[in-house]
């Protein structure tokens, strides 16, 4: 099992509900890509980060490759977890261009292959053309493939999506659906998609499972 979520409990401070994920349980092998689905505020963003070590879990672990990752005893830095993430704004720095915010994780490669690694991403992601524009002059769906090429840049392990699609117009979505899904293939990436829409995640993912409550 390449992720193993075991017994996770997690509840944010002063919060009337007890818990938003409690005793939450979840596999995934290598090279999959799955769906989360669920009600709002049952726990989907919440169980991303925790993945991410942006927010640390009261109780339980997860192991992430075969290392622990979180644990009563132990927490490995967001940094050293070779996790990507791309959130549901994108997160595009607006003072870099579409290459520099793809070459932003780049930093401990030297400058050739640094350069190369960015040549390949764009080309991945058909932005060669927009490398020199900034994140307001290219559209909603050219934003959403830089977040992914810079998500994917640094080769991680596991790549985590936190409802990339929400902000796009219905009329973008079947064909940004279908780039998404070519470029998880091509990547070969290991992928934990979540979003509200079903169509989203049946079009991407290989599996999709619940959080929260039916």
């Amino acid at each position: 099992m390449f992720l193993e979520i075991d017994n996770l409990y997690f509840s944010y401070p002063g919060k009337h509900r007890p818990w938003i994920l409690e005793g939450y349980r979840f596999g995934m092998e290598a090279g999959e890509k799955v769906g989360i689905s669920g009600p709002s505020g049952q726990g989907k963003s919440t169980l991303l980060r925790l993945i991410a070590g942006l927010e640390r879990p009261q109780k339980g672990q997860i192991v992430i490759d075969g290392e622990i990752v979180t644990s009563a005893e132990h927490d490995v830095t967001p940094e050293a977890r070779q996790v990507g993430m791309v959130f549901q704004d994108y997160g595009l720095f607006p003072h870099m261009t579409v290459a520099q915010n793809i070459a932003y994780g780049l930093w401990r490669l030297d400058k050739k292959a640094r350069r190369e690694r960015l040549e390949t991403m764009l080309e991945l992601t058909r932005m060669q053309a927009f490398s020199t524009r900034y994140p307001y002059e290219i559209s909603g769906g050219q934003q959403q493939r830089v977040a992914l090429a810079r998500a994917l840049a640094p080769n991680p392990k596991l790549l985590l999506l936190d409802e990339p699609l929400s902000n796009l117009d219905a009329s973008l979505k079947v064909e940004i659906r279908r780039e998404m899904r070519e470029l998880m293939e091509q990547s070969q990436v290991t992928c934990l998609f979540v979003s509200h829409d079903l169509d989203d995640l049946h079009a991407v993912c290989e599996r999709v499972v619940r959080v929260g409550a039916a």
